[in-house]
């Protein structure tokens, strides 16, 4: 079999995989709503829920159609070794040339696609506060954020690739010098995520205004609510949310030098205060985290890679194997790293869905823990509301499929999750250090309040624009 061949298998195998979770969230959705959200959604707006789920089905089974057959005409087109003639066998123009091509129909796709979704379907359903100009910024920011990562780790990879056989000699080499060298690659891509943080970090400024939280009462509840933290977040901005869609959210962004709150301005005009504190003290509740055994074998994961790694240095054999079959695969002499990683990428698809539906687990748990925390704290029913009313406003899936649940969603469904939450609240048997009652709730404030990943979309519908963060 060719590496064409294979490729094209793995991409039927996962578009047939969406096809799966697809039918599965059609049959959960012919299901009765359990009690815990069955008054989400007024009967009305609950065709609209239905009808706006149809629509996206319809477009994600477009989408992935259209993506297919065009990623599949380029992986069996001559491309490959008309760009080896043009770079003179040179690897690192061979890679720029080809991820180029590939970038390039992916940017027009993803824009072609992204107009629909925006003004044809969001709009449709009031989900749309874009003008042509903010998508516009989105996109180019989008593609250019892209491109700069992807190629640069590319060609970090194909300098790698490159040296390592001068490096090892094409052989079998010693422990040490497989360590040694090996410990040199993972330092370099260790530096180069690093700084690909920072460099996201300051996209998500291009994207977003953000301006600080003023001084007074709110700041000072929010700095309340950290108390016994031994991290504390002083930097809290509010974005302008409000020029790019309906969605109001309150998230805590940490990196690994700083950490700062964001609230979506529509948040702040449109929500109680309340319900402001209860979506931040379950942000503090991530902030508050203390590290599990689940967290303990995350970390064990990198070092198993370490591990590989440094035993594919001292035998190279089935490397070199490997890239004999991918050259011979694609009629080429050089190595084509954007053919090789792509490759890879294929065979290790089974082992990183797995480790997605790990790593979705330990990241559900955290979410109701950290939503314990708002429990704790006083706001367990306001943080039911809360999503309550973002799940009709947003047009959320509050009852996913079980098995889509387990493989797909990062956060918990919104019926497992207040389930859990007045699970929480009945099993409080005492009141936490610090603890103050809080103000009665402001009854004339109205609108819902959300957590970008609080409430996470039905995986075949398109995600709504939110800012980027890195979830605790």
């Amino acid at each position: 079999m060719s590496a064409r061949v294979f490729i094209l298998i793995m991409s039927l195998v996962s578009f047939a995989y969406h096809c799966v979770l697809m039918r599965l969230a059609d049959l959960q959705r012919r299901r009765p709503l359990p009690a815990e959200v069955a008054d989400v959604f007024e009967p009305e707006r609950y065709q609209t829920y239905l009808n706006y789920t149809a629509d996206n089905r319809r477009f994600s089974v477009v989408q992935r159609i259209v993506t297919l057959v065009i990623d599949t005409a380029i992986w069996f087109s001559p491309l490959f070794g008309a760009v080896e003639r043009a770079a003179g066998g040179n690897a690192y123009v061979i890679f720029l040339l080809t991820f180029l091509v590939f970038w390039a129909v992916e940017t027009v796709c993803d824009v072609i696609f992204g107009w629909y979704d925006t003004f044809r379907i969001e709009e449709k359903y009031g989900l749309n506060k874009k003008d042509g100009r903010e998508f516009a910024k989105d996109e180019i920011i989008e593609a250019v954020t892209s491109f700069l990562l992807i190629g640069v780790l590319g060609m970090i990879l194909t300098f790698f690739g490159e040296h390592l056989p001068v490096w090892t000699g094409g052989r079998s080499v010693g422990a040490a010098k497989a360590i040694l060298t090996g410990a040199v690659i993972a330092g370099v891509i260790a530096l180069f995520f690093v700084l690909a943080t920072l460099f996201s970090y300051r996209i998500l400024r291009l994207r977003y205004t953000f301006t600080p939280l003023p001084e007074g009462p709110l700041r000072d509840e929010i700095m309340r609510l950290q108390e016994g933290s031994k991290k504390q977040v002083h930097d809290i901005y509010v974005y302008n949310e409000s020029k790019k869609s309906t969605s109001k959210n309150a998230f805590l962004l940490k990196l690994f030098f700083h950490r700062e709150f964001g609230i979506a301005d529509n948040f702040l005009t449109g929500n109680s205060e309340r319900e402001l504190l209860a979506v931040l003290s379950h942000e503090v509740g991530h902030l508050k985290h203390k590290k599990t055994v689940l967290n303990i074998i995350t970390y064990a994961v990198p070092v198993l890679l370490f591990v590989i790694l440094i035993a594919l240095i001292a035998r190279p054999q089935p490397v070199l194997a490997l890239t004999a079959w991918v050259r011979a695969s694609f009629g080429v002499v050089s190595n084509n790293y954007y053919a090789l990683i792509s490759v890879v990428i294929s065979v290790l698809l089974p082992v990183i869905r797995v480790a997605g539906i790990f790593s979705n687990y330990r990241s559900r748990s955290e979410e109701y823990e950290a939503d314990r925390e708002a429990v704790k704290n006083g706001y367990g029913e306001e943080l039911i509301e809360t999503f309550k009313r973002v799940s009709s406003d947003e047009l959320v899936n509050v009852d996913p499929h079980p098995a889509i649940e387990i493989l797909e969603y990062n956060h918990p469904g919104m019926y497992r999750r207040i389930k859990a939450i007045r699970e929480a609240a009945d099993a409080l048997e005492y009141v936490p250090e610090g603890y103050r009652p809080a103000e009665p709730a402001d009854e004339e404030a109205d609108g819902p309040a959300d957590e970008e990943a609080a409430v996470p979309a039905e995986p075949e519908e398109a995600p709504a624009e939110d800012p980027q963060k890195e979830e605790s």
